[in-house]
C-alpha cells in the first residue's frame, strides 16, 4: 500500500524517533519475540548442523543428528515446557526464500508489499521452517490483508493522520496522503499552516487539524489524537474500538473517522 516512488517530508526527529521502532520487517515476518527464550536447530535436508540455546543454556538431549519431520521435533522440544519456542529451520529453505525474495525487482512491488512476500516465503513451507507455537499470522491482530483493504476503499485522495502526545508535548505527529489505494506522501504536523489551539486530544485540536488537513492536503478520512500511553495501549489492545471507546471517555483519546472506517 505504500508507492514506490513515495516522498517523506518534513519527517521531524521527534516523530522520526518514535516511529522508527515500528519500520523493523522483522517485528512482522519474524515469530520470535524480544526476550524470548527460544531453542534454534538448524538443519541441511534433515542433516543436523548447530543447535542453539537463545539463554546460553545447555543443548538438550533427544535431537536426532538426522532429522526427518522437523514439526514433530519442534512439538516434542516444545512440550518439555523449556522453551517458549522452538524453531527447526532446514538452511536450504533459508536460501531459496532468499534467492526467491531478490529475482524480483524491487520496483514492480510496494514496500510493504515486498516484506509481505518475503513473509510468505518463510512461512509458506512448515517442512523448511517449523516453529512451535508458530507464527500467529498478526501482529497484536493486525494484519497486512485487513491494512490493505482499508486503504483500497479510502477516497481518492484523502489524509489519514495521528498526533500522540506525551503531556501537552508532540510524541508524534503523522500524516498520510493517500491516492488510488497507495500511501504516496508522508509528512508531519510540521509540515501543516496551524496552530493547535489546546494541544492534546482535545476537540479544539482535533478540528483545527482536519480544517488544516482539508485546505493543505485532502479531506482527511481518519484522525486519532490520544496520549502516549493510549497508543501503546491501543496497538496491543485485543478489542481495539473497545479500548478507544474507553480513553475517550477519560479524556485520553478523541478521533474522527469517515464511513470507511
Amino acid at each position: 500500500m505504500i508507492d514506490p516512488h513515495w516522498q517523506v517530508i518534513d519527517l521531524d526527529p521527534v516523530t522520526w524517533r518514535h516511529l522508527g521502532p515500528f519500520f523493523e520487517p522483522q517485528r512482522y515476518i519474524a515469530a520470535a519475540q524480544p526476550g524470548e527464550h527460544g531453542l534454534f536447530i538448524l538443519h541441511d535436508r534433515g542433516r543436523l548442523l548447530k543447535a542453539v540455546d537463545t539463554q546460553g543454556e545447555g543443548l538438550p538431549d533427544g535431537i536426532p543428528a538426522q532429522i526427518d519431520d522437523p514439526e514433530t521435533l519442534a512439538r516434542e522440544l516444545y512440550a518439555r515446557g523449556v522453551w517458549q519456542r522452538v524453531h527447526v529451520i532446514d538452511r536450504r529453505h533459508l536460501a531459496w526464500v532468499a534467492q526467491q525474495a531478490q529475482a524480483i525487482p524491487r520496483c514492480d512491488l510496494t514496500l510493504d508489499a515486498y516484506y509481505h512476500l518475503v513473509y510468505m516465503l518463510i512461512w509458506g513451507n512448515r517442512a523448511g521452517y517449523a516453529c512451535e507455537p508458530p507464527h500467529p499470522g498478526h501482529w497484536h491482530g493486525w494484519t497486512y490483508t485487513a491494512l490493505l483493504r482499508f486503504v483500497a476503499e479510502l477516497p481518492s485522495p484523502a489524509t489519514l493522520a495521528l498526533g500522540v502526545y506525551s503531556e501537552s508535548a508532540l510524541f508524534i505527529g503523522l500524516i498520510l496522503v493517500c491516492e488510488g489505494g497507495l500511501i504516496r506522501r508522508v509528512t508531519t504536523f510540521e509540515g501543516l499552516n496551524w496552530t493547535a489551539p489546546y494541544p492534546g486530544p482535545t476537540q479544539q485540536t482535533l478540528a483545527a487539524l482536519c480544517e488544516a488537513l482539508e485546505a493543505q492536503f485532502a479531506p482527511p478520512e481518519a484522525v486519532l489524537l490520544c496520549t502516549e500511553a493510549v497508543f501503546s495501549g491501543w496497538l496491543a489492545a485485543a478489542d481495539k474500538w473497545a479500548y478507544l471507546a474507553r480513553a475517550r471517555a477519560e479524556a485520553a483519546a478523541i478521533w474522527e473517522v469517515k464511513s470507511v472506517v
